[in-house]
């Protein structure tokens, strides 16, 4: 249904499509006629939208984080481009393809999940290859982690996320695991594989990425525990010493409890997998901030990292 994008919106442009109607607010005029303010937005960018006409009508038919198909024209105030709406609708969410409203992943996904597959052959020990197996088979499972965002904000916050995330700790794994031989590099990479796999429980993604109840509740550490464990008592037969390192590398990968880590690193493995899934996040997020996909601009304080970072040199773009 989508046929353009915000970012292809000029002044003067007849606007006939879809959108993500963010946030809806009832307003006045100096004279006293009501109109609605519309925030909107698909996966180019953010704009605002103004009804006139019939605006205490429309207000109980519309709700914030819905789907609109809003017909205009785009105008200019104050040298910000807005539309003025003459007809708006709700739109069903069924007909909705996520993807025109939510960025995503520039890797390409084929190739990733070719990593994934690659992966499971490294993986030798019989009882963590069949728990991955039965993971990284289940069609419905791998449909959901390869949609999943990697987290709300900080890094690796779109589509496909949560695999580009994964993809790139376990290519850390694997190679720390050749520089320290001493490392159970099947536990490590089994781990690398799994430790966020409670994201594709953890967040909401209809036009904005949003907690769900489960991940405002328990968060993604726990709710992916819960499914190992699951997964585990399904196979049957699974030596417990290998489940608790397993669990114990998940639930402490955060690193520190104010960190939203139940437990801190005790294992190497469990150390080297917090410190690399740190810094792919870290890296990300640093590259986010400066080439301004994040909320905050790359010299504010206020950024993930507390501090104004450099900026990249034209070379590194």
């Amino acid at each position: 249904m989508k046929k353009s994008f915000i970012c292809d919106i000029s002044e003067g442009a007849l606007v006939d499509d879809v959108f993500f109607l963010g946030d809806i607010s009832r307003r006045v005029t100096r004279t006293g006629h009501p109109y609605l303010t519309l925030g909107l937005n698909d996966r180019s960018g953010v704009i605002g939208g103004r009804v006139w006409q019939d605006a205490d009508v429309l207000v109980h038919s519309l709700t914030a984080e819905s789907f609109v198909r809003v017909r205009g024209k785009a105008e200019s105030y104050r040298n910000r481009l807005y539309i003025k709406v003459d007809g708006v609708e709700a739109v069903d969410i069924s007909l909705i393809d996520q993807q025109h409203f939510l960025p995503g992943t520039y890797r390409d996904m084929e190739e990733l999940t070719g990593y994934i597959r690659y992966f499971l052959t490294e993986v030798f020990d019989v009882d963590y290859s069949r728990l991955l197996e039965s993971f990284f088979s289940d069609e419905i499972f791998m449909e959901r982690f390869c949609r999943a965002p990697g987290d709300e904000r900080s890094h690796h916050a779109y589509l496909g996320g949560l695999l580009e995330h994964t993809v790139s700790v376990a290519t850390l794994c694997q190679h720390v695991a050749v520089q320290h031989p001493r490392l159970n590099s099947d536990l490590l990479l089994t781990a690398a594989l799994l430790h966020d796999i409670g994201k594709v429980d953890e967040f909401n993604y209809r036009g904005r990425i949003t907690l769900s109840r489960e991940g405002e509740l328990l968060g993604h550490v726990l709710l992916g525990q819960k499914m190992i464990e699951q997964r585990i008592m399904r196979l049957g037969g699974f030596p417990p010493e290998k489940e608790l390192q397993l669990i114990h590398a998940l639930v402490s990968h955060h690193g520190e409890l104010e960190w939203g880590a139940p437990k801190r690193p005790q294992s190497a493995e469990a150390l080297a997998l917090h410190h690399l899934d740190n810094l792919d996040a870290r890296v990300k997020g640093f590259y986010e901030v400066v080439d301004g996909s994040g909320e905050v601009p790359w010299g504010e304080l206020q950024n993930l990292f507390r501090r104004p970072l450099t900026e990249p040199r034209a070379a590194d773009r």
